[in-house]
């Protein structure tokens, strides 16, 4: 993008810039950094045409529901088509297209407007979950055929990993609408996600709108006075909406004169840059000493690693030098990003992983005390496959007579390749449940002993989640061992801990092409719509291989750590 080209353009910045990374909104608007565009890989692709199907699903849904709805043709007289419904007061304005607000340098297309008093609510669609499940706090939610009436519902919390990304969008719609005149005064705004509740005492569940108070101070941030404050949504987005208009305003000065005034924003490594168009120009500029992008597990956060970089701490290798616990370092570094147990062990986590990329490190053991890993006389390693609705339709088992290898065979007796309601999963799972049993029974009889492994929690919380609590616990407590822990335990991985990352460590190899739960999503997509009876039969084989080779990998951990032990 060329100087001339911007040249008398006010700045319009998008709902997603005030979360996005600054640097990426200096690139946007640099005469001096090519314009550049993000290729998703085949999964993340994937990923997006999922969200766009579900957004079209939640639009047909709230069509029949509301026949007084809008939906607007994104054509160009969208803007035009959006005032105009809402100046007729239609009850939902669906797709619709606000007036750039010049002013405040604003551009924005809201999924939902929801009209409320004399003005309109922003709502937006997004295929994740906006409510976890909790024990005392509550939620507001409201019926889809009901937008306007609000619920309090209890064991459920809008506080999840989603609410700031979600909240900052709703806060740059709200400022929009209060721009052009038509917002409907309350402070808050809506997410329509893949939460279903029963909305009437026993009733089937239904997707509900989940409301955010944007006024409510629910955000902590840094305070250099205070050491943290809580700050409300609206607050926060302002704060960052705000900065970078003026990183942007100062990319355009920057045109490679020798009067250009400095970049406001530096690139630092972080997650972002996986599926930003600039990630790689931004690590070249920063050079393979960088220790923001070699260090990929337990990042820093930004302010963190800006105040390591004043202190003159720039490549990994000055990181790897770093004594965490040196006061005269603390003492100036503590300051810049708040005194905390959790900060401190951040930075000694940062410059271990530091150390161990240096001395070319993978794992290193943590505890002098035995390693504690039960064994039994049947050992059984466990992983599970979940769909898009993250519905388990896989119990892969392998098992095998104690340790011996040459024993352990694999069963996929225990899965569903047709699409599954909530009553198929649970079938599913409990048939799982019931071979388990009669193999502990056989097992007894012999007066032998049975273990169950897996890596992480989702086989155990999957179900808990499924069968309840209360029909599993007793079992899972009494024969299930999650690996992951075991190896946390005593071990600390520069790469972090999944089972991918460490398998490899011990020898173990997937047989499959790009093994992951991205692409086996692909390949299950393939089974469900059956157009093809090659292309289902050959996904079915991928699936089935890719999971076989999840619990060999458990295996080969488990055998790996005994030979560590021993």
């Amino acid at each position: 993008m060329d100087d001339v080209s911007q040249a008398g353009r006010p700045i319009l910045l998008g709902g997603y810039d005030a979360k996005r990374c600054p640097v990426r909104v200096h690139n946007d608007h640099s005469p001096l950094v090519p314009t550049l565009v993000w290729q998703p890989s085949r999964a993340e692709q994937q990923r997006l045409d999922a969200g766009v199907r579900f957004e079209a699903e939640m639009f047909a849904l709230l069509l029949a529901l509301h026949p007084g709805a809008i939906l607007i043709d994104p054509g160009p007289g969208a803007i035009a088509a959006t005032l105009a419904a809402m100046d007729a007061a239609a009850p939902l304005v669906l797709g619709g297209w606000l007036p750039d607000d010049a002013d405040g340098g604003r551009k924005g297309r809201p999924d939902i407007l929801i009209r409320v008093g004399d003005g309109y609510l922003p709502g937006d669609v997004k295929h994740h979950t906006p409510l976890h499940a909790t024990t005392r706090t509550t939620a507001v939610v409201s019926p889809l055929d009901s937008p306007v009436e609000r619920r309090t519902v209890t064991g459920w919390s809008a506080a999840g990993e989603y609410r700031f990304d979600d909240g900052i969008q709703l806060a740059h719609y709200t400022r929009m609408l209060q721009a052009c005149g038509r917002h409907g005064g309350e402070l808050s705004g809506a997410v329509l996600g893949t939460t279903v509740l029963p909305i009437d005492e026993d009733g089937p569940p239904h997707p509900v709108l989940v409301w955010h108070n944007l006024d409510e101070p629910v955000i902590t941030t840094f305070s250099r006075s205070r050491g943290t404050a809580k700050r409300s949504l609206l607050q926060r987005y302002d704060h960052e909406h705000g900065f970078r208009l003026r990183v942007a305003a100062n990319a355009r000065m920057i045109v490679g004169a020798d009067d250009d005034p400095p970049a406001l924003v530096d690139p630092i490594g972080q997650e972002e840059c996986g599926s930003c168009p600039y990630g790689q120009y931004c690590a070249d500029r920063m050079g393979p000493e960088e220790p923001s992008t070699q260090i990929t597990i337990g990042r820093l956060g930004l302010r963190e690693w800006m105040a390591l970089r004043a202190m003159g701490v720039t490549t990994t290798t000055a990181l790897s030098a770093v004594d965490p616990e040196d006061p005269d370092f603390l003492a100036d570094y503590l300051p810049e990003v708040g005194d905390s147990g959790r900060v401190r062990a951040r930075l000694a986590a940062a410059v271990r992983r530091a150390q161990m990329i240096c001395e070319g490190i993978e794992i290193t053991r943590t505890a002098d005390d035995p390693l504690e890993l039960p064994v039994a006389d049947v050992e059984i390693d466990l992983d599970i496959e979940q769909d898009r609705d993250n519905r388990v339709y896989m119990w892969g088992v392998r098992i095998r007579s104690g340790a011996d290898e040459s024993t352990a065979r694999y069963l996929d007796d225990f899965t569903e390749w047709r699409p599954l309601d909530a009553e198929g999963e649970r079938e599913l799972a409990g048939r799982f449940i019931d071979w388990l049993h009669d193999v502990r029974a056989d097992a007894a009889a012999r007066g032998e002993t049975v273990r169950v492994y897996h890596w992480s929690h989702p086989e155990a919380s999957g179900l808990r989640r499924i069968m309840g609590a209360g029909e599993v616990n007793d079992l899972i407590a009494e024969v299930f061992t999650d690996l992951e822990k075991v190896f946390l335990a005593n071990f600390f991985s520069l790469r972090g801990s999944k089972l991918k990352v460490i398998a490899p460590i011990f020898g173990f190899r997937w047989q499959v092409a790009d093994p992951g739960g991205d692409t086996s999503r692909l390949y299950l997509d393939t089974v469900h719509a059956d157009v093809d009876p090659e292309a289902v039969v050959a996904a079915k084989r991928w699936l089935l291989s890719y999971n076989r080779d999840d619990t060999a990998a458990t295996a080969a951990i488990r055998d790996g750590l005994r030979a560590w032990a021993g």
